[in-house]
């Protein structure tokens, strides 16, 4: 379980995360929503142990995260690949560094999204920089998956890819977290949404439920729309 206990980060600017109080299990896969400046990137960071939180708790499985990093995969556009390397090389350097990383898994997905791995990552494009992070990211073989606006930059068809692979890594010991202004790709996919507003969490439901009481994401959404 991930457990978010009324945390709190504060920027200078009074940005960042007023108040969040949630908990997921394995098995979730959960969406991360909110308009730009409402929190997300701030609320995985501090998930992540990548910024010192001014209040509150992050557990995951009754531990700190960055005590236990070889569970935990970060999947971001902004990217994290090195790009003087090539992307068989990445997948190799990968493998070396990270016990749990599963090399032939990488190569396996490489293919699948049609990336050619004899390429400098330097040369790809954005959309295809972002196949790469996926690629390793779900070749740690993690168990809390964290993702930055995976779709950010993909086509129509690798967003197809994109959402397969989430969907085959929803497991019963596994716990994802998708940050997002995807509407509709997340909707299909996701079980939970967590909607952050001013760096407080003001919703926290299941799209089944909404879907039952006859509503659709982006219009139960429109609420938060900035006039």
């Amino acid at each position: 379980m991930l457990e978010v206990k009324n945390v709190r980060k504060l920027y200078d600017n009074k940005n960042g995360i007023q108040k969040a109080n949630f908990a997921l299990k394995e098995g979730e896969l959960c969406a991360l929503l909110g308009r730009n400046g409402s929190g997300k990137t701030t609320l995985l960071k501090c998930i992540l142990g990548l910024c010192e939180i001014d209040d509150g708790e992050i557990l995951f499985q009754e531990k700190p995260v960055d005590l236990q990093y070889e569970q935990v995969a970060f999947i971001s556009a902004d990217g994290s690949s090195m790009p003087y390397m090539k992307i068989k090389e990445y997948g190799k350097f990968l493998h070396q560094y990270y016990k749990s990383f599963d090399l032939e898994k990488y190569k396996q997905l490489c293919e699948s999204m049609r990336l050619e791995t004899d390429t400098k990552i330097s040369s790809l494009s954005k959309g295809e920089k972002m196949k790469v992070e996926l690629a390793a990211g779900f070749a740690m073989q993690a168990k809390l998956i964290l993702l930055d606006e995976p779709f950010t930059s993909l086509d129509i068809y690798a967003k197809e890819d994109a959402v397969k692979l989430l969907l085959d890594h929803i497991k019963e010991d596994t716990i994802l977290l998708v940050s997002t202004h995807d509407i509709e790709e997340v909707e299909s996919i996701a079980d939970r949404c967590i909607v952050l507003n001013d760096g407080n969490v003001v919703e926290d439901f299941y799209v089944d439920t909404l879907h039952d009481s006859g509503r659709d994401l982006k219009t139960y959404l429109q609420k938060y729309r900035p006039e």
